[in-house]
């Protein structure tokens, strides 16, 4: 074992800390602590060395052994919903200071006549405007006036800024005066973290180029002070290699490039069980498949078409819109730590308020008396209290029923489990709601897919929420609690590049166009070699954002490689009127098309997981059974005698009849009446929904 190295992921939760380990021998292992929300690092080096002891190591000689860390952060996201990010300026043409509180005037959400705009995270007495101009065609009409910038510059340093955003018309076709006014912050105030829109999101739109690059301002400075110092403590502690952050577009990225780019992290830990979700979709020849995890906080749902996850750029993070490509995640506050409660008219509720790590379900006995959804499992005997997370984590019962007959039962006058089985209710219904934002809102029909059931609670959940929706096929993967953690040992580096190119299609310069993928390769190539990968690992990929002339919303197509000729005119407009067809039900192949963007992709290929057989023990799952519970099914009229299983002991080809109760160390597994489980090759549990229901 002395030659064994080891790959590390790391997904921080809201409750949660998970690890996965994967040994250059190709056997993988999970580790779980709670989260500790004061210094998520602790979380983190619990974790660790519950690694390192199980591998029979000191902690030191465990960690020269890593040689890839990939860690899942919410410190970017957490900083903008919890509004305290660095003190953060704005440097922009002078006149357009208010582009960024103006936003697009509208209301996200018209039925809420009381929705105020969000505070804005520059106020506006930092949002100071300089004389320059560069045209549509980048032209220079009004030259920089460095004096003034200075003076402006000065200004900012004096209130004490941290941070300053930089961001001026048309800099996307002309950077000359974004750089220049960088250059002049360093020099006047050079301890100042700086982001500029040409380097953060180059391309047309105004107000998204101004909100990307003010957000990516606002959390560089804290994320960078947490990254280097984990990377700091990691490297003390014996890791020789540099920490990697997972990304909102599915890939990671070294810390120091992200430092530089935080606003690519909103999405950190969700975007790798999706690409943990893909992972899973190549190993099981499920092309289509909807990834649920449910966590201690939040309920992150996407899904899978044909094998891979959908892309957006028009995210969005505690009201401001973030234009970087980033993964089609729908995400609620639906998790283990969910509070349940009433409203004003006495209606009950649940989330988004969490009791998170700290003090977590009444459940826990750390202080908390508000019921959580985790309390409810406990109540209607769907986890076994003295069986949570294998027995590490004490559990009290009582204090769950307490919680929930003060804060919900004796109110509404109504019995305790009762109210325990409309909470659960409630929240299943909440992720049902979820699940279609992602499924039959976009046009695809539940029917078609399976639901993977991730996150340490989801499996509790899962066939009911798939019952709700219609989905007829439930996959608990092996990897379910620590499906994040995962999925981020199964990306690869990348890194996405944009230019504008606003012209009809049929008019574009092919010269320009191919010079500027030439530029844009280059430079992710040199990123990429950067941070430590040959040229054989690299791959590029490219594409325009079209539409149809006169529309308001582009469509983004992948292109062939090559040099880009007229003869490619054909494919790229095939491909476009393809993909609208698919999302709009309709295509026009007459109509003229429009170029908006220009997009390149770089990515450095990680070596992938391979995933080994689970022992073959034929339909009989008797052998598995750990005894009979008691346990709440609504279906059935209520409590009903359950058997229950120990998920260590089953082998594929295994065969469950619900009602049931599969228990692993870091999951539970809840599979209904009338459902039927299998346990499949690769050790996951495959639940037919309904299968054994007779009409």
């Amino acid at each position: 074992m002395s030659n064994v190295t080891y790959r590390v992921g790391i997904d921080i939760g809201g409750t949660f800390t998970d690890l996965v380990v994967v040994t250059s021998t190709g056997e993988m292992y999970i580790f779980k602590s709670p989260s500790t929300p004061a210094d998520s690092s602790i979380g983190l080096f619990d974790c660790l060395k519950k690694a390192a002891r199980f591998f029979e190591l000191e902690f030191p000689d465990f960690m020269a052994k890593v040689d890839l860390l990939v860690h899942g952060t919410t410190v970017a996201t957490n900083t903008m919903l919890q509004y305290n990010g660095a003190k953060t300026g704005l440097i922009t043409t002078k006149g357009f200071r208010d582009a960024l509180e103006m936003r697009r005037a509208h209301k996200e959400n018209i039925w809420d006549l009381s929705l105020a705009s969000p505070p804005p995270i520059i106020p506006r007495h930092l949002r100071l405007g300089v004389t320059e101009r560069i045209d549509y065609s980048g032209n220079v009409i009004t030259p920089l006036d460095e004096t003034e910038t200075r003076k402006v510059v000065n200004q900012l340093k004096a209130e004490n800024v941290i941070a300053i955003a930089v961001c001026t018309l048309f800099s996307f076709m002309n950077p000359v005066h974004e750089m220049r006014i960088r250059e002049i912050i360093l020099e006047e105030y050079p301890e100042c973290y700086v982001s500029i829109s040409s380097e953060i999101l180059p391309q047309i739109r105004e107000y998204e180029r101004s909100s990307t690059t003010a957000v990516n301002a606002y959390v560089g400075p804290v994320l960078g002070r947490y990254l280097f110092k984990l990377q700091k403590k990691l490297a003390d502690a014996g890791l020789k290699r540099e920490v990697l952050v997972t990304q909102s577009n599915g890939g990671i990225m070294s810390a120091s490039y992200g430092v530089e780019h935080g606003a690519s992290t909103l999405l950190s830990g969700p975007s790798a069980g999706a690409v943990g979700g893909m992972f899973f979709a190549k190993q099981l020849s499920l092309p289509n498949l909807i990834v649920m995890d449910m966590g201690g906080t939040s309920y992150d749902v996407t899904l899978i078409k044909d094998g891979n996850y959908s892309m957006t750029t028009e995210g969005e993070i505690a009201r401001y819109r973030v234009a970087l490509p980033m993964i089609d995640i729908h995400t609620i506050g639906a998790g283990g730590g969910s509070l349940a409660y009433l409203d004003q008219g006495n209606m009950l509720k649940v989330g988004p308020q969490s009791a998170g790590a700290v003090p977590g379900p009444a459940c826990y006995g750390k202080g908390g008396t508000k019921p959580a959804t985790t309390d409810i499992n406990v109540i209607l005997g769907y986890i076994n209290p003295d069986f949570y997370l294998g027995g590490e984590f004490a559990i009290d019962k009582q204090a769950s029923y307490d919680a929930v007959k003060q804060v919900i039962a004796d109110p509404l006058n109504i019995d305790t489990i009762n109210a325990a089985y409309g909470i659960y209710t409630v929240v299943n219904n909440n992720m049902a709601d979820a699940t279609r934002v992602v499924s039959v809102e976009k046009g695809h029909d539940p029917r078609d897919f399976s639901l993977v059931a991730a996150g340490g609670a989801g499996a509790l959940h899962a066939c009911k929420i798939a019952e709700i929706v219609g989905i007829p096929r439930v996959i608990v993967p092996k990897t379910a609690s620590v499906f994040c953690a995962m999925g981020m040992l199964e990306s690869d580096l990348k890194h996405d590049y944009v230019r504008t190119l606003w012209k009809p299609l049929d008019n574009i310069d092919f010269n320009e166009v191919n010079q500027a993928f030439d530029a844009m390769e280059a430079e992710a190539r040199a990123t990429l070699l950067a941070e430590g990968l040959n040229e054989n690992q690299i791959q590029i990929e490219r594409g325009f954002d079209l539409r149809y002339m006169g529309q308001h919303h582009e469509v983004p197509v992948t292109i062939p490689a090559g040099i880009i000729d007229e003869t490619m005119l054909p494919e790229i407009k095939k491909r476009f009127n393809d993909a609208h067809n698919r999302l709009f039900l309709y295509s026009e192949p007459e109509s003229p098309l429009e170029s908006i963007n220009i997009r390149l992709t770089g990515l450095g290929i990680i070596p992938k997981t391979s995933l080994t057989s689970w022992q073959s023990g034929g339909k009989d799952s008797s052998e598995a059974i750990k005894g009979i519970r008691k346990a709440y099914f609504g279906e059935m009229g209520g409590w009903v005698d359950t058997r229950i299983y120990d998920g260590s002991k089953l082998k594929a080809g295994n065969i469950i009849e619900g009602p049931a109760i599969i228990e692993e160390v870091t999951t539970t597994i809840v599979v209904n009446p009338y459902d039927k489980a299998t346990i499949d090759r690769l050790g996951n549990v495959v639940i037919e929904i309904n299968a054994l229901k007779k009409f």
